[in-house]
């Protein structure tokens, strides 16, 4: 099962109340309404809150005397511990402290102890002096891939896919088809809406059982 903008549109189109024709075929017979609902639902579940299936891993390999590399497509994670926050940037197992104040910052070479963010691109300090493997804990954040695989933050073309590991998709597009005909309907008085808010509340409360988060309520934006 993959989900694409195709199947998820027809999916949507089929559902019960759907004003939508369900046989689409291409790109050219989506109408644009409900192609913006799935992308609008799409944005905002993916969102809702960091789940299992968007945790990432990125690995640098340092160069002698660089001391900038880009960023992955994600957020960065951290946690709290005692206090300090800890953030998902590593050598040899241990957490890189991040550097508030680059500004007095005496030059040297070395290991790698500090980071800071510039842009996109993350600053190691002591500059590297070696070839030294650096990991990022990240969130990633575009939540699509086009034919040739790369990322993208909307699925535009009809198969456009949601980049998702196959064992979450099941729950995942329930959990969408539900918001996206809510967005679809786009008024709560709409005899329907209730009915695919039921809908919603149920399958994401399924969602969290399969990423095996916590379930937390956040109210849905218009």
């Amino acid at each position: 099962m993959t989900l694409t903008l195709l199947e998820l549109y027809n999916t949507c189109a089929g559902q019960p109340w759907s004003m939508y024709d369900s046989d689409a075929e291409s790109i050219d017979d989506l109408e644009s309404a409900l192609k913006i609902s799935i992308n609008k639902a799409l944005s905002f579940l993916w969102n809702y809150q960091p789940w299992s299936f968007r945790y990432y891993k990125h690995i640098i390999r340092t160069k002698q005397n660089r001391e900038y590399y880009s960023l992955p497509n994600g957020t960065i994670t951290k946690k709290v511990t005692g206090g300090k926050t800890k953030y998902g940037v590593k050598y040899n197992g241990k957490c890189l402290d991040y550097l508030d104040d680059t500004d007095s910052l005496e030059t040297k070479n070395g290991e790698p102890e500090q980071f800071w963010i510039e842009g996109e691109y993350i600053y190691l300090y002591p500059t590297p002096d070696n070839t030294y493997g650096i990991t990022i804990d990240y969130l990633l954040m575009p939540y699509g891939l086009n034919s040739d695989d790369e990322q993208i933050y909307e699925l535009s073309k009809d198969d456009d896919k949601v980049n998702i590991p196959e064992k979450y998709e099941k729950a995942f597009c329930n959990c969408l088809i539900s918001l996206a005909m809510i967005y679809a309907i786009a008024d709560e008085s709409d005899e329907n809406h209730s009915g695919y808010m039921k809908q919603y509340e149920d399958s994401l409360a399924v969602l969290f059982k399969y990423c095996r988060d916590k379930l937390n309520n956040r109210k849905i934006t218009w």
